[in-house]
C-alpha cells in the first residue's frame, strides 16, 4: 500500500517540484520568496495524499485511524498522531515509517520527516532507495543550500543504485547545474524524460533544457575527452545468475568519500567494453579528463544491488592518463 502511496507522490510531488524548483533555488537568499515557492510545493503532494487515501483500500482501523462519520478518510494532519501511535508500539515496520515520514514532509515538518525516513534506513540497513531520496528531498526543502551539502551526496547516492530514479534526477540536475555542471544536468534531465512524466513536467524540464542549451553546445566537446576505455572479462565460473548488475566507479587515489565517476551496466556480457567521460562525473567541479590517475572498481552484483554480497565478480585497478585501454578481468567472490 505504501508503495502507491509513495508511487503517486513522486508523480504529483516531481510536478510541483518541476514548477517551482529551479526559481526556488534562485531565490533561495530571499525568505519571503522561499517561503511562498515551499508552500506551492507542497500543494500537490497533499493532493497526492489524499488521492490515495480516497482510492486505497488500506485497512485504516488496523493503524488506529478513524474514518470520517461521513465515509469520508482522514487528513493527513489527523493522520500523523494515530499513525505515530502506533510505530511507537510496534516499531519495526519500516512500511509505517515510510508513510509518517511522507505525512510529515507534506505538512512541512521537514525534520521530523527527515528522522521518520531515518528509521526506514535503520530497518532496512541502509537499502531502501526511496527512504534515502525522500530523506534528501526533506532536508532540501527544509533548507536548499543542503543541496549542495550532504543531501545532495545523498542524491548521488540514490542515481549510483538507482540510475533512473526520477527524483535522483531531477534534484541531482539542479544540483549539477547549479554548480556549473551543465553537461551533467542535460545528461539526468534527458534521462529523466524517458521516463513517464505528465505534459507538464515535460514542458518544465525541456524548458531547463533549453536554458542551458547553449552553454551546453559550446562546452559539449568536454564530455568526449579524457575518456577512460575499460575491456571488462569475466572469470571462472562466468555464470552469474539473472538480474546481475555492473557497477563500476573512478575514484581519486587516496581520496575518501562519493566516487568521482560511476557507471550502471544493466544486462551487461561479457566480454565488454565501458567508457567513463565526464558526462559520467558524479562530483560538481571534478572531471575525468583533469585527472592524472584513477583508481577503477568494477563489480558484477549478483543481487542487483550497489552493496557488496556473495557471488558477486570484482576486479580493481589503477589508470594513468594515456596508456590507453585498461583490462579488468571480474574475479569470482565466493
Amino acid at each position: 500500500m505504501v508503495a502507491g502511496f509513495v508511487a503517486i507522490c513522486v508523480v504529483l510531488a516531481l510536478a510541483a517540484l518541476a514548477c517551482v524548483a529551479p526559481q526556488l533555488w534562485r531565490d533561495r537568499g530571499k525568505p519571503a520568496s522561499t517561503a511562498a515557492l515551499t508552500a506551492s510545493c507542497l500543494l500537490i503532494p497533499v493532493l497526492a495524499a489524499l488521492i490515495y487515501l480516497q482510492s486505497s483500500n488500506y485497512e485504516w482501523a488496523h493503524a488506529g485511524l478513524e474514518m470520517g462519520e461521513d465515509g469520508s478518510p482522514p487528513r493527513v494532519e489527523e493522520l500523523i498522531g494515530p499513525l505515530r501511535a502506533r510505530l511507537e508500539a510496534s516499531p519495526d515496520d519500516p512500511r509505517g515509517w515510510m508513510l509518517l515520514g511522507a505525512s510529515y514532509a507534506q505538512v512541512e515538518r521537514y525534520s521530523d520527516a527527515a528522522q521518520a525516513f531515518d528509521r526506514v534506513l535503520d530497518l532496512t540497513g541502509g537499502r531502501d532507495m526511496d527512504a534515502l531520496m525522500g530523506k534528501a528531498e526533506a532536508l532540501i526543502l527544509g533548507n536548499p543550500q543542503r543541496l549542495l551539502e550532504d543531501a545532495g551526496e545523498m542524491v548521488e547516492q540514490v542515481l549510483l543504485a538507482d540510475p533512473a530514479n526520477p527524483k535522483g534526477l531531477w534534484y541531482g540536475g539542479l544540483r549539477a547545474s547549479a554548480t556549473g555542471q551543465d553537461i551533467i544536468a542535460v545528461q539526468r534531465w534527458r534521462m529523466m524524460l524517458e521516463g513517464p512524466v505528465t505534459p507538464e513536467v515535460r514542458a518544465i524540464v525541456e524548458g531547463e533544457l533549453n536554458r542551458l542549451g547553449a552553454r551546453v553546445e559550446t562546452s559539449g566537446a568536454v564530455a568526449a575527452e579524457g575518456n577512460v576505455e575499460l575491456r571488462l572479462t569475466l572469470g571462472a565460473p562466468a555464470t552469474p545468475p539473472p538480474g546481475a548488475v555492473l557497477f563500476i566507479d573512478a575514484r581519486i587515489p587516496g581520496q575518501a568519500g562519493p566516487p568521482l565517476a560511476a557507471k550502471r551496466v544493466d544486462g551487461a556480457r561479457f566480454p565488454l567494453v565501458v567508457r567513463l567521460s565526464d558526462a559520467d562525473a558524479m562530483l560538481p567541479g571534478a572531471r575525468i579528463s583533469d585527472q592524472s590517475e584513477l583508481a577503477i572498481t568494477a563489480r558484477l552484483s549478483a543481487s542487483g544491488q550497489i552493496t557488496r554480497g556473495a557471488g558477486d565478480y570484482e576486479a580493481q585497478a589503477a589508470w594513468q592518463a594515456g596508456q590507453g585501454a585498461l583490462e579488468l578481468d571480474l574475479i569470482h567472490q565466493p
